[in-house]
């Protein structure tokens, strides 16, 4: 079975922006609420692609940041909504490709205990599928913020 984790990046809709900036500014995470201040409105939308033209992800109606997310299989280009997918080489795989594609399959049609952007987003879900542990790199990387969660 292949099975890998990939991303495509995604831009930021003013929705969004809106959104992102009033929880940035009432979790007094500055350093990326500059970034989204200062143009650069982009951010890597993961999954696990299963290799039969489908992926897993957790996404939400509001183009990926939004509370109303669950985690849904869909076709490659549904996912990457005619941008590019790569692969996330950065994802450290922990299980056997059956398990990941089982971990992300058992998912599906939940909330993943709900979406929060900084703290339980589609690369926490990729992670916890690969490896048994919510992390991502992306909020850590730009903030500091973030926990190393094993489940």
């Amino acid at each position: 079975m292949i099975c890998r984790a990939v991303y495509t990046i995604r831009k930021v809709n003013p929705a969004e922006q809106r959104l992102i900036r009033e929880t940035l500014q009432q979790a007094k995470q500055r350093i990326l609420l500059q970034q989204l201040q200062d143009g650069f409105p982009t951010f890597r939308h993961y999954g696990i692609d299963l290799g039969d033209g489908t992926v897993v992800h957790f996404s939400g109606k509001m183009h990926h940041i939004h509370a109303d997310a669950w985690v849904q299989r869909t076709s490659c280009a549904q996912f990457c909504r005619g941008g590019t997918v790569f692969p996330a080489c950065e994802i450290c795989f922990a299980f056997l490709p059956e398990e990941v594609a089982w971990r992300a399959l058992s998912q599906v049609g939940g909330n993943f205990g709900g979406y929060h952007f900084l703290c339980n987003n589609c690369e926490h879900f990729v992670n916890w599928c690969a490896c048994g542990r919510r992390i991502s790199r992306q909020v850590m990387l730009r903030d500091g913020f973030g926990e190393d969660i094993e489940d």
